[in-house]
């Protein structure tokens, strides 16, 4: 028959420091794997903002298409005025963005229909440029229409669809990052209680204040915990930051450009179709959608970004003053002088006015893209070694920890 363990004084100092021992070795590996966790959250989070970003990109690059298809057809498809390639230039990109995006398994299916029926408007433009060609303005029109609903029909909302899933799993990251910080922290602080418990009991059960390897060991957990808890909390403020400014500004300028080029789009269906006033309640939506989505992206935007954002809302302003004399002449009847003001590329037409907003908006828009992209990065930067650290800091701890517990065992001894 076995006999129980004696409650002696060496027995419990010998089970206190394989006790010890566990704890900081969990202590390490916890924060290794937590902050290990989080750098690759934070991984992820980047890479969901890419996709993110290629989504935006296609969405506004196929409302650009289909403004210059509009145009296109509005001159004439003029071989000789390069606008007539504007719309080749504007899918290209679009198109691109598709096969890099449908890499992505989650995403894959709904963009493969996106295709589909991308491939069947691109069809449908063609066929109504070669209509124009034709000298058959009439039917290119209603062919282009039809064109540019279905773009708006099927393509567009998938577009949408798949960038809506890319923010979801970008806050599902950024959770998944908070927890990984939180396990590491919440384990450290743990080991710091257990070490500090251990050497108050052993200093009431021996009566001397200090144990040099519990002390050593406790302090180095202290150290250790604080520069992890400095990181996270930096890394946090800087995920943050990203989330508040650059990312929700792109987000914003996104939305504006895209519901500006539908406008654009409106006007130039409408006055091949011979129906601007008819049309005016729509593009009004989505002028209205556009400066709110740039008011929206300014929120909590830096100084310089808001000085940019509004010239660019001035910039949109330009434009509209050219639609208001653009419906006025239409109201008049004046047909020939609507054609030519929707297809003058000078600041007084509507396509010259409007490619200052263009410029100017995509142009900021590229930089909070980029912003947002640094920003991602550096939330990231050296948790990984700072894992390392918290693991060779659990191990030293345990360490320590046995030494010292071992010395005053041996002593009883």
């Amino acid at each position: 028959m076995l006999r129980p363990v004696r409650r002696t004084t060496p027995n419990l100092l010998l089970t206190a420091a394989l006790a010890l021992v566990i704890i900081g070795v969990g202590a390490g590996l916890a924060g290794l794997r937590g902050l290990d966790a989080r750098a690759s959250a934070l991984e992820r989070a980047r890479v969901d903002t890419g996709q993110q970003v290629r989504m935006q990109t296609a969405r506004t690059k196929l409302v650009i298409a289909d403004t210059a298809a509009a145009d296109d057809v509005l001159i004439g498809a003029d071989p000789i005025r390069l606008s007539a390639r504007n719309f080749d230039y504007a899918l290209q990109p679009a198109l691109i963005g598709l096969v890099i995006a449908a890499r992505q398994d989650s995403d894959a299916a709904t963009l493969a229909v996106a295709n589909h029926y991308l491939a069947r408007y691109v069809m449908a433009v063609e066929g109504a440029r070669t209509l124009t060609r034709q000298g058959r303005p009439a039917a290119a029109a209603q062919t282009l229409t039809q064109a540019s609903a279905l773009l708006h029909a099927q393509v567009l909302p998938r577009l949408q669809a798949v960038q809506d899933a890319s923010r979801s799993r970008l806050a599902q990251d950024q959770r998944a990052a908070d927890r990984g910080a939180l396990l590491a922290l919440l384990v450290a602080a743990l080991a710091i209680l257990a070490l500090a418990a251990v050497h108050w009991w052993l200093t009431l059960r021996t009566r001397r204040l200090v144990n040099l390897g519990l002390a050593v060991g406790l302090v180095l957990l202290l150290v250790v915990t604080a520069v992890l808890l400095a990181a996270v909390v930096a890394s946090q403020n800087q995920a943050d930051a990203v989330r508040r400014a650059p990312q929700h500004a792109s987000d914003g300028i996104v939305e504006a450009r895209i519901a500006a080029f539908d406008a654009r789009s409106l006007e130039a269906l409408a006055v091949l179709g011979g129906r601007l006033a008819k049309a005016e309640t729509s593009w009004q939506a989505s002028m209205t959608a556009a400066r709110q989505a740039l008011t929206t992206a300014g929120t909590a935007a830096s100084g310089p970004v808001q000085q940019d954002l509004a010239a660019i809302t001035q910039d949109l302003s330009d434009y509209a003053a050219v639609h208001v004399g653009l419906l006025a002449q239409a109201r008049a009847g004046r047909s020939a002088d609507v054609t030519a003001i929707a297809a003058s590329p000078t600041v007084d037409g509507s396509a010259g006015s409007f490619e200052d907003f263009d410029a100017a908006s995509g142009a900021l828009l590229a930089r909070q893209v980029q912003a947002a992209d640094d920003g991602w990065a550096a939330a990231g930067r050296d948790l990984r070694r700072l894992g390392l650290l918290s693991l060779l800091a659990g191990l030293a701890a345990a360490t320590f920890g046995w030494a010292g517990l071992e010395r005053r065992r041996r002593e009883y001894r």
